[in-house]
């Protein structure tokens, strides 16, 4: 049991409450103690009859099978990573980061009406993994290597391979919300020219920070996911041919880069 404990505290907060929701509402539909029906997002359903939890719910039910455990594995993979490297010691920024990411599926859901929006969230979570990793390479199921730039969209085109255009336009949902914020939070920010430079127009309010634990003093108003852009730019234990443009594979656990105004 001590062992238990300490690895679930080796997680990060936001991922770990995101894996907990995961098994909150995956695990009772699995063992059939639970109808879908009451989890899907349902606009009538949440404007009258106040079913708001539906606003959550939506977001973490994964499904059955391998591929949830796969997909439950890549939620893992990439928040602990945003979290632990590119999110050092801001976890309000990250909270903040993906209740916005959240919202913004919410809003490019509307005309696909998607009932079930984990899909979404882990495109967009992998999309933001990307920009923060851009020279790094991925292997694919241990079959192809692929250069992380390219990775979200080798994602989408496997789920439309294996679940067909509704998994594919989920996929492509959040791809685009993943782009959104990272526009609006870390290239308009940062971008070199002052005519196109602007603030993060969604920034996170210093008092849904301070609902957080201290330790983010690194946290630069207007930047965006980018910290200290001189800290950080390599990841520990990477060669020089990084630097120089060749990918490599990803080391978890390592410190990644910060993501900033490179083109992807």
């Amino acid at each position: 049991m001590a062992d238990l404990q300490g690895l679930i505290h080796n997680v990060p907060p936001v991922t770990r409450f995101f894996l907990i929701s995961i098994v909150l509402f995956t695990g009772p539909v699995l063992l059939q103690q639970l109808s879908p029906g009451s989890i899907y997002l349902s606009w009538p359903h949440i404007r009258q009859e106040w079913e708001v939890w539906r606003l959550w719910s939506s977001f973490f039910f994964v499904g059955g099978g391998f591929p949830a455990l796969y997909d439950f594995f890549l939620i893992y993979r990439n928040g602990s990573s945003l979290e632990k490297e590119t999110f050092l010691n801001r976890t309000g920024e990250y909270a903040w980061a993906n209740l916005m990411v959240a919202c913004i599926i919410l809003v490019f859901n509307i005309p696909f009406n998607i009932p079930f929006l984990f899909r979404p969230l882990l495109h967009a979570q992998n999309y933001l993994w990307c920009r923060a990793n851009p020279t790094m390479s991925i292997s694919l199921f241990g079959l192809l290597n692929i250069p992380v730039p390219y990775y979200p969209i080798a994602m989408i085109v496997l789920d439309l391979i294996l679940g067909g255009p509704p998994k594919g336009i989920a996929g492509l949902v959040g791809m685009l919300a993943g782009h959104t914020w990272w526009f609006l939070s870390t290239y308009l920010p940062t971008h070199p020219s002052a005519k196109i430079k602007r603030r993060n127009p969604l920034q996170a309010p210093r008092r849904f920070l301070n609902l957080f634990p201290s330790g983010q003093t690194d946290r630069i108003y207007g930047r965006g996911f980018e910290a200290a852009r001189g800290r950080g730019s390599t990841a520990g234990g990477r060669t020089s041919a990084t630097s120089e443009g060749r990918t490599t594979s990803h080391n978890w656990g390592r410190s990644g880069q910060r993501l900033g105004g490179e083109p992807l």
